[in-house]
């Protein structure tokens, strides 16, 4: 009797496996929690890299957020919307947001999210934890 409750078991969790494990997209979004950046350079990229297990082959939507005080701006969802000031280049699993003309003014939390549309798993939507990008430049002191 207990060898057969245990090959219930074994049964019942191979059948939860096929069921809720093998379909079921997943991604992981990773990005650096820091980046600082001198406006002197004019262009900065903030890197993300993800995993995806379990998704289709199609390539994920690729949306870039930053925060702002008491709200967002969507910098690119899924296409960038201002194309002079952001850029997004992507290879396999790594995608790098380029910010052109540098100022102080794009200090922020940058937020990556890759999302693979066509899955009805809550997982296959995901987003890093935000770079946080601090942007110095020099201060001019009048003679």
């Amino acid at each position: 009797m207990a060898s057969f409750n245990n090959f219930k078991n074994v049964l019942v969790l191979a059948f939860d496996w096929i069921l809720y494990g093998a379909g079921t997209c997943r991604v992981t979004v990773t990005q650096p929690r820091f980046q600082e950046a001198d406006s002197s350079v004019n262009n900065v990229s903030l890197p993300c890299t993800f995993s995806a297990s379990g998704c289709s082959s199609p390539p994920p939507e690729v949306l870039w957020f930053r925060l702002l005080t008491n709200t967002h701006q969507d910098l690119c969802t899924p296409r960038c919307t201002d194309h002079q000031k952001y850029k997004v280049y992507s290879s396999e699993k790594n995608i790098l947001l380029e910010i052109k003309d540098l100022t102080v003014e794009d200090n922020g939390v940058y937020i990556c999210g890759i999302a693979f549309s066509d899955s009805a798993s809550p997982l296959s939507k995901q987003t890093g934890d935000g770079t946080v990008l601090m942007v110095t430049g020099q201060l001019f002191i009048p003679s």
